[in-house]
């Protein structure tokens, strides 16, 4: 097998001289064990979950606004029997929403902390695949979700084309010049149809990137499962995936300004993201290793090729009488 530390070839299940632990006998478990349980998967890990406890901080700190909104309710003289119970039933609601939509984001975290856990253990060669099961599932939900609003916004669109077409024209008010006004309404169509096509585009752009997650989740379950190699970690995911990452640190830090509890979540989603590409770029090209391993070189003392053909067992034949 091949070693993931050095890349140096040993037999199946042997130690390598470099020193790198042999977490399973099969060359592919043992990279994804080695991979699974390295420092870098273990920061991915805790900045994930940082990044989860922070947003939901961020959520309660709606509060805030809420606090605002009681001090003006008994300011402008509210009728205390009505405003007080429905800002109590608000900020209630607000932070019930916070927490049911943190649960994918808790859900996750827990399948990276499972899926570390499996690989850390030294008592089993073996990979336990409950923590990608729960990504798995959690992505395909997100996946359904994402179809479900890109339907919803296709039919959006074409009530509103509909709408529009049979209009000669469009009538409005404008709040900051104080007058009537009209426009037309094949303009309207047009403008609508080119940000359709845009959000379209990064809709598009979103669903492939969750496609791309899900089947890495089944080609990594699968090798933990049968053992066999597989590489097949598509570049558009870890590239994608890097670039999430670097714009999402970039939005961190201008939100540190404005929101420190949600700069730092942004921060820490961001470089979990860049660590995750670097793993999976790193797990393709070691599991390519294991699929087409480096050519032995030949030794140099071997004899020279003399082109003459090997003796016969009778040994040396002399001319027939």
């Amino acid at each position: 097998m091949i070693c993931p530390k050095c890349g140096r070839t040993v037999p199946d299940g042997a130690p390598c001289p470099c020193g790198a632990p042999v977490l399973s006998s099969n060359p592919a478990v043992n990279l994804m064990k080695t991979l699974g349980s390295s420092p870098k998967f273990l920061t991915a890990a805790i900045l994930y979950s940082v990044t989860v406890l922070f947003n939901l901080l961020a959520s309660f700190g709606a509060s805030d606004v809420i606090s605002t909104l009681y001090y003006y309710g008994a300011n402008y003289g509210f009728d205390p029997d009505v405003f007080y119970p429905m800002m109590s039933a608000l900020e209630g609601s607000t932070v019930v929403s916070a927490v049911i939509g943190a649960i994918p984001s808790i859900l996750l975290a827990v399948g990276m902390w499972l899926f570390y856990t499996t690989c850390r253990n030294t008592q089993s060669g073996n990979v336990s695949t409950v923590g990608l099961t729960i990504c798995k599932v959690i992505t395909v939900i997100n996946l359904v979700l994402l179809c479900c609003v890109v339907l919803f916004l296709v039919a959006m669109v074409m009530i509103f084309i509909i709408a529009f077409a049979g209009m000669g024209e469009i009538n409005y008010y404008s709040y900051s010049d104080g007058y009537y006004g009209a426009t037309s309404a094949a303009f309207v169509i047009t403008l609508l149809v080119i940000v359709s096509l845009i959000v379209a585009a990064v809709l598009a752009l979103v669903i492939a990137y969750t496609v791309s997650i899900l089947r890495a989740i089944n080609r990594i379950k699968g090798s933990a499962l049968n053992g066999a190699p597989d590489n097949r970690i598509s570049r558009f995911l870890t590239g994608f995936m890097m670039v999430i990452g670097v714009l999402t640190c970039l939005g961190g830090l201008f939100s540190l300004i404005a929101s420190p509890v949600a700069g730092i979540a942004s921060l820490a989603s961001g470089v979990c993201c860049v660590l995750m590409s670097l793993l999976l770029g790193e797990y393709r090209a070691k599991m390519t290793m294991l699929l087409y391993p480096p050519v032995q070189p030949m030794y140099s003392n071997m004899p020279p090729y003399t082109n003459v053909p090997p003796q016969q067992p009778g040994g040396s034949q002399g001319p027939n009488p």
